[in-house]
């Protein structure tokens, strides 16, 4: 589609707001009655039903165990798979930096001597396990990232939630994509962020930090041509006659605040499909990873005998098996 009067943000200002921390616009929302406000076609419960609260208990000097927030993450299969960001799980991985597994059981209640970490969901307390993740330096690079070094990394796991035989969890129904979206062979591809055509209106579910369930909201108006993810950044990059000609206001309001603690969150478009994962941000910009980012890393296409499907596209019930080190070897 062509790009008609648009401005073309560069990078650079993109960068400035994602280095410049500034105060939160209040683009959260708080109860039901403001997410059917907006349009959406999945409820505040059902979103609820679905997130996880990612939590770790430590030791203090005095030996005390204290807990602390450490992110949010989003269920994907009925048997408690689920998706959150590397960065949120990197205390987990600390011995595992240099190493990628796929199919693998890295059990985060013992994985780290003086950490265990926890999830929540439906008022019910889960140990984790690791499944799937890439390296350190595939992931992550710090806390504060460039939105270059957001695109080109993968900073995404997925993980499982320990629980008793027959136990099954609400879930996000991942949407069919198309095969070989995102090049695995050159992650790191050089790229031009472009206008989103047209900007998405979503939703991104979590935890703030010391806050109970919310859901900030606004639009997706950037896009990695390479389709590894999305920004919510608020910079005006359509004409006014555009967005009015589509039902926009003018005057929108650009860029997504999100919170410490948001990581890992799903984002969420106005049908109710998951898109991608929250994994970067400030009270200005969202950085959001493709659906099809994770999937294609993590998942094959491909059947093994005797291997059940981790996960089925919709509508087309495509099933989807978890890579392991042998698939993975030959796509990296």
């Amino acid at each position: 589609m062509a790009r008609r009067r648009f401005f073309s943000p560069s990078l650079c200002a993109l960068a400035l707001f994602l280095l410049v921390p500034s105060w939160a616009r209040g683009s959260y929302l708080t109860e039901p009655k403001q997410l059917a406000a907006k349009g959406a076609k999945f409820t505040w419960e059902e979103a609820g039903s679905k997130s996880l609260k990612i939590l770790v208990q430590y030791k203090d000097k005095d030996g005390k165990w204290k807990r602390a927030n450490l992110g949010s993450g989003f269920l994907i299969s009925p048997n408690g798979l689920f998706v959150t960001a590397y960065h949120v799980m990197k205390y987990c991985l600390k011995n595992r930096q240099r190493e990628y597994g796929f199919s693998v059981s890295v059990d985060c209640s013992t994985e780290h001597p003086a950490l265990q970490y926890r999830a929540q969901n439906g008022g019910r307390e889960f140990e984790i396990e690791l499944i799937s993740h890439l390296t350190r330096e595939d992931s992550t690079k710090g806390d504060i990232q460039t939105p270059d070094e957001i695109i080109k990394l993968r900073d995404f796991v997925i993980g499982r939630l320990k629980s008793p035989p027959g136990v099954r969890f609400p879930y996000w129904e991942l949407t069919e994509f198309k095969k070989g979206s995102v090049d695995l062979a050159h992650p790191r591809a050089d790229f031009e962020l472009k206008p989103l055509v047209p900007p998405k209106r979503v939703f991104i579910a979590g935890y703030p930090r010391n806050s109970d369930f919310s859901i900030a909201h606004g639009f997706l108006n950037l896009a990695d041509e390479h389709h590894r993810g999305y920004f919510a950044a608020d910079i005006p990059v359509y004409a006014s006659n555009y967005l009015e000609a589509r039902g926009i206001p003018a005057n929108t309001k650009w860029g997504i605040g999100v919170e410490n603690n948001m990581s890992g969150g799903p984002v969420i478009d106005l049908s109710g499909s998951v898109i991608g994962v929250v994994v970067n941000g400030d009270a200005r910009t969202a950085g959001i990873l493709s659906l099809e980012n994770f999937l294609e890393t993590f998942f094959s296409r491909s059947a093994k005998p005797g291997v059940q499907p981790a996960v089925v596209l919709t509508p087309t019930k495509t099933p989807l098996y978890l890579r392991n080190g042998r698939d993975s070897d030959e796509r990296r």
